[in-house]
């Protein structure tokens, strides 16, 4: 508690030595005009879309998501923000999806169903087969005493197979009872897909349950990971029994592992200096759903989202009335923060505008809400501000002083901080490029990540401040003469 207390005293007591207006360079008082136009209502409006029902969660390469994208791409057209692309606004990156429910197991021309009657797992390939032969293999084993495929052509065949081992073990090893092991003679044999009948199926299905119903995903490379395998379905003894009792004879399909698409959203005011580029980023996806129930995520990341958009506004109306600012500014809505950072990280791999003339990031994070530390909602937490510039830590805390009066928080700046928030959000792939960014976030409340974060619970007043503050920020970086230092 000590050191939380002290920390951010010796920071304004080392700051208060400068004049705050000293560094500050640009017209402040057309800064203040235009950050006028950035009002609660506009906020209210966007996020009422960004966090409806309506987008599913805007998980990352789900319609959701598209969804979203789709809005923010409006919005830029509908105020006359200009894309950096010739044709679109969107800059796509490639993502795999691992979705298990994308199978079925036909009994004649009767669905199973998932979960209660099979699963798969593994790597399986891409496949569809109708009115296939399947053969009881007993264990599936072949070993140097015990051979289950003795004549046994199992060939453009299923194979099915009891899980693990027998009772009586002396005569087998325990590789014997792999799956995986199984599966690699059944392959080598010519089958085409395997069924492992489980004894315990009721149980087994019990724990793999919540890791085949929801999708997994990664950023797709060009580097293959996954060697795509002959389909590998759990089934029940109930199951078996069907089977053995319908002429042996199932239909499948798998369709597992695809390559989709997800977007981040691109808009742009040019600049005197047209190559030189300031960034003002948000992550408009979320996690789509939790054990079924929508999380909107509001606070994550709509406030951020919704915030972006008025900035961009606010920025276009200055520029339609003879404001172009010096430096070009760049709106970046990402996606994939979710799941790892993926937008921020595809765009600083892609940039449109070179690195090295890019000033900085404002990454704009959970700003709608109180977290549970503080006892009001007049504070906002910094992050990396000083990491990179002292210049752009200077600006951040003079135009705080001047127009806005948060309480500025920097616990979670400190390199000792256990959370590692530095290292979060999208603002750490321009860091780690040595780009100076400014991290500005509300801090965890006991709705992250959960279906309970929803619009009426945001802070309309301080979204709107947050967002005023960043664009103040962001008028200076784009105006002054000076370079960052």
């Amino acid at each position: 508690m000590r050191n939380l207390f002290i920390f951010p005293f010796l920071f304004f007591t080392a700051c208060s030595l400068l004049k705050p207006n000293e560094i500050i360079e640009s017209n402040q008082e057309q800064a203040l005009k235009y950050s006028k136009q950035i009002s609660k209502q506009d906020l209210f409006k966007d996020l009422s879309v960004l966090a409806s029902d309506s987008l599913e969660g805007r998980e990352t390469a789900t319609k959701g998501q598209k969804k979203a994208a789709e809005y923010i791409k409006n919005h830029f057209i509908k105020n006359n923000i200009k894309s950096v692309f010739d044709t679109s606004y969107y800059q796509q990156f490639e993502v795999n999806v691992f979705d298990f429910t994308n199978v079925s197991l036909k009994i004649n021309n009767n669905d199973l169903k998932l979960v209660d009657d099979f699963f798969v797992i593994g790597s399986p390939k891409k496949t569809q087969q109708k009115n296939i032969s399947v053969v009881d293999v007993n264990y599936g084993i072949e070993n140097n005493k015990i051979n289950d495929y003795l004549n046994k052509d199992v060939s453009g065949k299923v194979v099915m197979m009891m899980d693990g081992l027998p009772k009586n073990i002396q005569d087998y090893n325990i590789i014997d009872g792999n799956w995986r092991n199984k599966l690699k003679i059944a392959e080598e044999k010519g089958a085409i897909a395997i069924l492992l009948v489980v004894n315990n199926y009721e149980k087994e299905n019990n724990r793999i349950k919540e890791h085949i119903l929801y999708p997994r995903m990664k950023m797709h490379n060009s580097k293959k990971v996954y060697k795509n395998e002959t389909p590998v379905f759990y089934i029940s003894k109930k199951v078996k029994s069907l089977i053995l009792n319908n002429n042996k004879i199932i239909s499948f399909h798998t369709s597992v592992n695809n390559i989709t698409k997800a977007e981040n959203v691109l808009g742009y005011i040019p600049g005197k200096k047209i190559n030189e580029a300031l960034v003002i980023s948000a992550h408009y996806d979320h996690i789509g759903y939790d054990q079924g129930e929508v999380c909107n995520g509001a606070d994550d990341d709509g406030s951020g989202t919704a915030a972006l958009l008025s900035i961009s506004k606010a920025f276009q109306k200055a520029y339609e009335d003879g404001y172009q600012p010096e430096r070009s500014i760049l709106f970046l809505a990402v996606s994939g923060e979710e799941k790892g950072l993926w937008g921020s990280k595809f765009y600083t791999d892609n940039p449109y505008f070179e690195l090295e003339k890019t000033i900085a990031d404002l990454n704009i994070d959970m700003v709608g809400r109180r977290d549970t530390i503080q006892k009001n909602d007049d504070y906002i937490y910094l992050i990396g501000s000083d990491k990179i510039s002292k210049d752009l830590h200077q600006i951040n805390e003079s135009i705080n002083s001047k127009h806005i009066g948060f309480k500025l928080d920097y616990r979670y700046n400190k390199d000792s901080d256990p959370n590692k928030f530095y290292y979060r959000s999208d603002h750490y792939n321009f860091a780690k490029n040595n780009i100076p960014v400014i991290f500005y976030f509300g801090g965890l409340h006991e709705d992250y990540h959960m279906p309970t974060d929803e619009i009426d619970k945001i802070n309309f007043n301080k979204l709107e401040k947050v967002a005023q503050y960043v664009f103040l920020t962001a008028w200076e970086l784009a105006n002054r003469e000076t370079k960052l230092k």
